[in-house]
């Protein structure tokens, strides 16, 4: 529906012209001295006494009446309009709002302990009132209810709980290892043990190598796979026979003995010129050597079996090869057969390579290194002295500037000091 065009539309302001047309009582005068009064020099001439707000009911805004022909739909009235508003019902709406002086300027003290405290209160129908007095608690107060319920109850708290959880899975880790452990792992497996091999021996199974017999002549395999298996015993100077063994589900064999015989001397050996690299062949012409002398024998023998033998040690190193513990052990058998007055010396040498100070301190080191092992076979310390050379005593039968030469001048001479 369109507006009725022939209403009139408002005139237009001229705010000049225009003065509130508002009736003055007769009392009302100006400031001191008569005249003209004070608000008469303002734009708007509004008296200056107080207006009770229960008057405004009694006012009626000197507006003349406008007839909107009911386009405004019953909404607009206007007062001595044809049409006048009905009686209001009160009773059915009715705005209960005590609001404080606070809100009419006063000071911020008159709102209470603080103004977010003051809120219009509206007072509803009976029938409205209870329909949202009796909501249901949302689920986040229904939690927190639930909380505090559980709280002053004394119940466990949540981080109890929690760590209970932890230990729980902790404890169950572990007795599924155990089991794993116990059943599967340990039970599946053995260990054998090798005793009497020649020191420095390499000990396989199956053909793998997984141990080196110590100066014992002992070694422990563990971990081995269940059923039968094949041990044997390497050594450049020995000749060992394979052991068969069978364990696993929790039982372990006996401890097996090796069963080992010295090689002797080839055919082909010449043990009268030894090369580079021919350690293995010097023991064994060194083990035939010991095994010839006569009973007894002088100490001039001894020393000259004793120094076929070549402990060829690492470069700047003085640590002894396992693979020639077992040749000084035999070494030390026979040195313990000497008369109680015989004095023997273990000198160490080196070749030319290298400063005199550094070699001179290595070639001791080494023969300190042969005095101990001996004496660890049982040979009394006191007829061993020990002293390094370096390289000022090469051996005079070798040109000492070749590899060959350097190779034997690298060596542990015995020599005796008292007879």
């Amino acid at each position: 529906m369109s507006d009725n065009k022939n209403i009139p539309g408002p005139p237009p302001d001229d705010w000049t012209k225009t003065t509130p047309n508002v009736s003055l009582p007769n009392n009302v005068t100006g400031g001191s001295g008569g005249g003209e009064p004070d608000w008469a020099k303002t734009n708007y001439k509004i008296p200056s006494q107080a207006v009770n707000p229960d008057d405004f009911g009694k006012t009626i805004t000197n507006i003349k009446p406008i007839e909107t022909n009911k386009q405004d739909f019953g909404k607009t009235m206007y007062p001595g309009a044809a049409a006048q508003p009905p009686a209001a019902d009160w009773g059915a709406t009715q705005a209960n709002a005590n609001v404080n002086a606070g809100d009419f300027g006063a000071s911020p003290s008159d709102w209470g302990p603080g103004p977010d405290k003051t809120t219009p209160y509206f007072q509803l129908p009976e029938s409205e009132r209870a329909k949202y007095q009796q909501l249901p608690p949302t689920p986040a107060e229904q939690a927190a209810q639930a909380a505090e319920e559980e709280k002053a109850k004394g119940g466990i708290p949540g981080w109890v709980w929690a760590v209970a959880g932890l230990m729980v899975m902790f404890f169950f880790a572990v007795a599924v290892l155990g089991i794993v452990y116990f059943f599967i792992i340990r039970d599946s497996s053995f260990k054998v043990t090798v005793k009497g091999a020649p020191p420095g021996s390499d000990i396989l199974v199956d053909d793998k190598l997984l141990a080196v017999s110590n100066e014992n002549g002992d070694s422990e395999i563990p971990n081995l796979a269940p059923g039968k298996r094949t041990i044997t015993i390497s050594h450049p100077s020995f000749t060992c026979q394979p052991i068969q063994v069978e364990g696993g589900r929790g039982v372990n064999p006996e401890p097996v003995i090796a069963r080992c015989q010295a090689q002797a001397v080839k055919t082909t050996d010449d043990c009268a010129n030894i090369q580079i690299g021919e350690e293995d062949k010097a023991e064994r012409c060194y083990n035939a050597a010991l095994d010839a002398l006569p009973t007894p024998f002088t100490p001039e023998q001894l020393v000259k079996a004793l120094n076929i033998l070549i402990i060829n040690f690492n470069t700047g190193s003085s640590e002894i090869s396992p693979r020639r513990i077992v040749a000084l052990k035999k070494g030390a058998d026979f040195i313990k057969r000497l008369p109680a007055d015989v004095v023997l010396e273990v000198g160490g040498h080196t070749d030319n390579v290298g400063q005199p100070g550094p070699n001179l301190a290595l070639s001791e080191a080494r023969a300190s290194a042969v005095k101990d092992t001996l004496v660890k076979f049982g040979v009394n310390g006191s007829i061993l002295q020990t002293r390094g050379y370096g390289s000022t005593k090469p051996r005079t039968d070798v040109d000492g500037n070749t590899e060959l030469g350097k190779f034997l001048n690298r060596r542990i001479e015995y020599s005796i000091v008292k007879k």
